[in-house]
């Protein structure tokens, strides 16, 4: 069976059934007095009115007044645009409410993003890609290398992800210096880099059912900076001494 929010009309007969029987049964009336009841329904006011009144000879006589309950609007989806204030925000929170577990963190993550408008998620995983893109550098691979004892293309995908997971101060702290990482980062296993996901476009399907209209295709091409040399042990141990001394 169909069923929807009833309407001002139908609202003001179930009032006026209760209201009727006042003005039938209220006060006294003569033997030869004969009356009516007429029902008035405003729709102008922000809360509807049913008035309902009391006819005879001798007056014309409000009986009562009474609202029309209405159901509540549904809460709007935001929106406002993301920037870059909002989208750390957004990291930071989910952070500290996970615990600091990053496979928790994106489930929070991205049921926080389904509460957004569609164009709000997009404007998440475009500034998601732009600090991947600035943290794709060989400087920072090489952190990665040191803490892993060896790093693959994927890992240090999965890497970066988990350092934007950190929140804004870990990340711009390790674009200007990455061995800064030593007090805060866990190796792959631990930290559980793998799932420091991007979860826009799970997000944005959810809430359109349509396609991301954004590519999220992992970076290629030669990182930025000065390439580490693998095979130097001492040169990393130098290059990152906090961090060697801590995952070495």
């Amino acid at each position: 069976m169909r069923t929807g929010r009833p309407s001002i009309g139908a609202a003001a007969a179930v009032s006026v059934a209760g209201l009727a029987l006042v003005a039938g049964c209220g006060g006294s009336r003569s033997a030869s007095g004969v009356g009516t009841v007429t029902v008035t329904v405003s729709a102008a006011a922000a809360t509807p009115q049913v008035t309902v009144t009391s006819t005879d000879a001798a007056a014309t006589t409000p009986v009562a007044t009474t609202p029309v309950a209405t159901a509540p609007a549904a809460a709007p989806v935001a929106t406002q645009a993301l920037d870059e204030a909002g989208f750390w925000q957004l990291i930071e929170e989910t952070r500290s409410a996970a615990g600091n577990d990053t496979g928790r963190q994106s489930d929070l993550l991205k049921d926080r993003l389904t509460h957004l408008s569609p164009q709000a998620i997009v404007d998440f995983a475009r500034i998601r890609h732009s600090l991947d893109r600035r943290a794709y550098t060989w400087n920072l691979w090489g952190a990665a290398y040191v803490i892993q004892d060896g790093c693959s293309d994927d890992c240090f995908r999965d890497f970066r992800g988990y350092v934007i997971s950190l929140g804004r101060v870990p990340y711009e702290n390790a674009m200007s210096n990455p061995d800064s990482l030593a007090s805060v980062v866990q190796d792959a296993e631990k930290g559980d880099w793998e799932n420091a996901d991007n979860v826009a476009p799970d997000a944005y399907s959810s809430v359109t059912s349509d396609d991301f209209p954004f590519d999220t295709s992992d970076l290629s091409g030669p990182p930025s900076g000065t390439r580490f040399d693998e095979n130097d042990a001492a040169g990393l141990a130098r290059r990152y001494p906090r961090l060697a001394a801590r995952f070495r």
